[in-house]
């Protein structure tokens, strides 16, 4: 199995949605923006966890942190998050973003329990550009 059908699987797996950005073409892309912030983590050859960080030059952002249900409860997500910090530390990242699901208590959960803290101050907004490109599942 190539390594894209194996994240996308452990995303789904996880229950992460994957849509049209989860396209092979949009991760390649993000790779290629951020080629040392897209962690995988392995036991025996299998990946069981795996994280993608962004940069944009100021700001840090991290994207589907999943760890194989199998393997959660067992410090894999605070470690893959602990090295994602790092990284973000030595290109300069002042500050980290996240987005979670609000139905998804047990992710906002364990980000608490890691430090992270809910802002109530701003409002998350989107837009569509091009809705012929757009699937909210894939």
């Amino acid at each position: 199995m190539k390594l894209y059908d194996e994240v996308v699987q452990l995303w789904k797996k996880a229950g992460i949605s994957v849509g049209s950005s989860d396209l092979k073409e949009e991760i390649e892309k993000m790779l290629k923006r951020n080629p040392n912030l897209f962690l995988i983590g392995k036991i025996k050859e299998k990946i069981i966890a795996v994280v993608m960080g962004g940069f944009d030059g100021r700001r840090g952002y991290v994207h589907h942190l999943a760890v194989d249900p199998i393997h959660q409860k067992k410090g894999y997500g605070k470690m893959m998050m602990h090295d994602l910090i790092n990284d973000f530390r030595r290109i300069g990242v002042h500050k980290i973003h996240l987005f979670i699901e609000k139905q998804n208590q047990a992710v906002v959960d364990f980000y608490n329990n890691l430090g992270w803290q809910m802002r109530d101050d701003l409002i998350m907004m989107s837009i569509i550009p091009d809705k012929s490109m757009y699937k909210m599942r894939i």
